[in-house]
């Protein structure tokens, strides 16, 4: 058993990781927030000042942390400051020994064209140096979105490529390419069973695997449970001019962002899904946790579709 601090921990993958805690018991944890706990439903919530390393350093000797696991949003210099800061705490402090940088996802690529790549950097350049045993999480894409507002996921609902409940796609390209899928708890899972390794045993990325499926396959998955779909097919030289086909779920996006802009983003994305690169392999300074936790079942695509709309 060890003592762990969740960064990032009152929403999203964060709020997944502390539920699969709470139902394991193998472990004690506090959740790290800028909010109070009076501000916040979760229980053991304990206010962080991400802009004082040496006020970090007392409240994670004060509750003997032996790990933390960052899930902080990094996408300002800002959100990359409070991390670095909690690094900084963590190597100074005298109980911490274990890090997970806000790394999931696919494996990042420095200089593939992720805006936070740079942000992130700094994270594990920080790491590198200190005295702290950290682990990379790589996992994909999220499948929850496939399932998603009915599955149970703390995930933002968004809808990419495919609407699966007005039975419409605008698949990128040829929708060919292969991406890594991964469902939220399962995710979490593997999280949380890494935090009985024993000491000195993680490796720098440590890579689940839930299932791996290009969008024509996820598409025809979709139809097999809900029916035919109208299909449309973007071009590579409409993506490259930033059009995508609208989906009646992303029109609420234009109150964000302008149309223009979002679909721009979303047409880069979809460059991207195309060209396979959220496909992956384990890298040679890695591991595949499905085989160090063999008894962990992921979900497949087709799960998560039938559970959310069968």
């Amino acid at each position: 058993m060890v003592k762990v601090a969740v960064a990032g921990g009152t929403g999203g993958l964060g709020r997944t990781i502390i539920d699969v805690l709470e139902a394991s018991s193998e472990h004690d944890y506090i959740i790290l927030s800028r909010e109070s706990k009076e501000n916040s439903p979760q229980q053991n919530v304990v206010y962080a000042d991400y802009s004082n390393v040496d006020s970090l350093t007392q409240l994670l000797d004060k509750h003997e942390i032996h790990t933390i696991i960052s899930v902080l949003l990094i996408k300002t210099p800002e959100q990359r400051d409070a991390q670095l800061n909690l690094i900084r705490a963590a190597e100074k402090s005298s109980s911490v020994k274990r890090f997970t940088p806000s790394e999931f996802g696919p494996p990042r690529k420095d200089g593939g064209g992720d805006p936070t790549s740079e942000l992130k950097s700094s994270a594990i350049a920080e790491l590198e140096s200190s005295g702290l045993e950290f682990t990379l999480f790589s996992h994909g894409l999220f499948m929850d979105y496939y399932g998603l507002p009915r599955i149970k996921s703390y995930m933002t609902h968004w809808v990419f490529a495919i609407d699966i409940k007005n039975k419409v796609a605008g698949i990128p390209g040829l929708g060919t390419g292969q991406a890594v899928y991964t469902y939220s708890g399962d995710v979490a899972k593997f999280v949380v069973a890494t935090l009985g390794l024993p000491a000195g045993s993680w490796k720098r990325q440590s890579v689940m695997i839930g299932e791996r499926r290009s969008l024509n396959e996820v598409l025809r998955i979709a139809e097999s449970i809900r029916g035919k779909f109208s299909v449309h097919y973007d071009s590579m030289e409409d993506l490259k001019s930033g059009k995508i086909t609208e989906l009646a779920p992303q029109v609420a996006a234009y109150e964000l962002s302008s149309k223009d802009e979002f679909q721009k983003r979303f047409a880069h994305f979809g460059i991207a899904m195309e060209a396979g690169a959220f496909d992956f392999q384990v890298p040679d300074d890695g591991v595949l946790l499905n085989q160090v936790f063999p008894d962990i079942n992921p979900k497949t695509v087709e799960d998560v579709i039938r559970e959310g709309w069968a």
